[in-house]
């Protein structure tokens, strides 16, 4: 995501009644994300976007620098995908970075970071 884009103020979508569960920015899962993390239990998705928010200096949104490769098909398929602090997809899957080997995956992930000058997240406590 671009600084520009990064700076302006993040639209969150009103937080559900009943209890306490952080906000997520609107702009829903892709289909690719939905098909990964769908299944996954609600509440430990809004505990993992609780912990992306403390991670990323308290603001939503993607962490610069902070890139991964999620398997989308056991052993066949891996894609790069960027950790957010949002409840509703901690993790930004990139379509058009799909991998048939891991490490192939991990280059990818490695060069997108590099490409855009970002380092690994590091928490100022």
């Amino acid at each position: 995501m671009s600084a520009a884009r990064r700076a302006s103020p993040a639209r969150a979508l009103p937080t559900p009644v009943g209890k306490h569960v952080m906000p997520a920015l609107e702009g829903g899962p892709t289909a690719l994300e939905q098909s990964v993390l769908g299944p996954l239990d609600a509440d430990r998705m809004n505990t993992l976007g609780e912990c992306l928010f403390t991670l990323n200096n308290r603001r939503f949104g993607p962490i610069p620098g902070a890139y991964v490769v999620v398997c989308v098909e056991e052993g066949k398929r891996w894609c790069v995908g960027q950790l957010s602090a949002d409840r509703a997809r901690p993790v930004v899957m990139f379509d058009e970075m799909m991998f048939d080997d891991p490490s192939l995956a991990q280059s990818a992930a490695e060069a997108l970071r590099e490409s855009r000058g970002e380092r690994p997240p590091q928490r100022s406590i």
